[in-house]
This record gives C-alpha cells, sequence and structure tokens, in this order.
C-alpha cells in the first residue's frame, strides 16, 4: 500500500498496468501544488481506450495539450471519487491551461482510468 502521488505510488501504477505502448492521441499534464512531497507533476497519456500515467515527467518532452492545476486537498477529493472533475472545474478548484478543443474531438471512455483498480483500491490518502 502506498500513499498517494508518492514515489512508492508511481512505481505501483506502472507496475501494475505494464508497458502498453499505443498512438497517442493527447498529452495531459496534472500539477498538484502542496503535496507531502511538495509539487508533483506528472502525464496521463491517453490514447485509443486507455490511458497511461508517466512520472517523472522527462525534461526533453513536448508541451502538453492541457496542463491542470490544483492542491493537494483538491486532488486527493477527486482521486478518491468525493469530488467530481466536473465540480471541481465549476468551484474553480481546478486550473487549466492549454487546448481544452484537442479534447473536444477525443473518444474518451466513460470510466477511462490510468490506475489499475488494485492500486487504486489500496492507496493511502
Amino acid at each position: 500500500m502506498a500513499r498517494f502521488l508518492s514515489e512508492e505510488w508511481f512505481g505501483e501504477v506502472a507496475a501494475a498496468a505494464g508497458t502498453n505502448e499505443a498512438t497517442v492521441c493527447a498529452v495531459l499534464e496534472q500539477v498538484v501544488e502542496g503535496t507531502p512531497y511538495g509539487k508533483v507533476a506528472y502525464r496521463l497519456v491517453v490514447g485509443e481506450h486507455q490511458a497511461r500515467l508517466v512520472w517523472p515527467v522527462p525534461s526533453d518532452t513536448a508541451a502538453p495539450d492541457l496542463r491542470i492545476s490544483c492542491d493537494w486537498t483538491t486532488a486527493v477529493a477527486i482521486a478518491k471519487g468525493d469530488l467530481s472533475t466536473q465540480r471541481a472545474l465549476m468551484e474553480g478548484r481546478l486550473r487549466v491551461k492549454g487546448s481544452t478543443t484537442r479534447l473536444a474531438g477525443l473518444d474518451l471512455a466513460p470510466g477511462l482510468d490510468a490506475v489499475p483498480p488494485a492500486v487504486r483500491a489500496s492507496t493511502i490518502y
């Protein structure tokens, strides 16, 4: 069991997800401020019918299509399912920069989650 957004947690996500390389449709970067580990940034790489987390963010990569930032409390509430992304946006708890139109054309399947269920179930918040 690992704590949310810790190095160990990212390792568990990567090990459980495997190495599925697919066509990249979009790259989202999540930046969470005020975590127990300082500022944490990771990427969600969205492909056809899948998503995977990339951490740490390689320094030599192109800018993401969209950058979403929030504080630790908001990130935890969303991850636990206590707060929807839509509500966090409406309340101004998520800040978004980048091309939202790029995402509009994607067929994002409902429930698409880069965190394997077993890892999500054992995460400590």
